[in-house]
């Protein structure tokens, strides 16, 4: 984990942080739960929006933190992590780690975001899960994830 690199991510002033994620599966939930525990921070430098699975739908957001920065949060599968440890992806290798619940490639949607909003910064933290049983709660290494990350926005 580079807690340096996100503390740094974190001052960006316009930020945009968009939470995917299908909150009906489980642990897969994570960066959609994430974005709404931020929702009520939202003031003019900062914005938190749970996305869901269709992160093509927040251009409008995009647009508006033009010339800043984007952190897209979501579950990766990524067995070099421990279940609920995070990190830094390119976007380049997003479509390896990120399952299929994305309409769109977010390879595509970010290279396409950069193309239309020049100067914007888009960072891919992705947190590691282990399942996405339908219906199932998040796992009790999500649970304490989803706090610690929460935490730093209030600090």
């Amino acid at each position: 984990m580079n807690t340096a690199t996100l503390s740094d991510i974190l001052k960006a002033r316009p930020l945009l942080l968009l939470g995917l994620g299908n909150p009906l599966r489980g642990d897969d939930a994570i960066g959609h739960l994430l974005a709404e525990n931020l929702e009520p921070l939202s003031n003019g430098g900062f914005q938190a929006h749970a996305v869901g699975t269709a992160a093509e739908n927040a251009m409008r957001w995009v647009r508006e933190a033009a010339g800043g920065t984007v952190l897209l949060l979501d579950a990766v599968f990524d067995e070099t992590l421990e279940e609920g440890s995070w990190a830094f992806y390119p976007s380049d290798q997003l479509d390896s780690v990120c399952h299929s619940t994305h309409s769109i490639p977010l390879s595509m949607l970010i290279s396409y975001w950069q193309k239309e909003v020049p100067g914007l910064q888009v960072y891919f933290l992705g947190i590691s899960i282990r399942s996405t049983n339908d219906m199932a709660p998040l796992s009790p290494a999500l649970r304490q994830t989803l706090q610690s990350l929460t935490s730093l926005f209030y600090e």
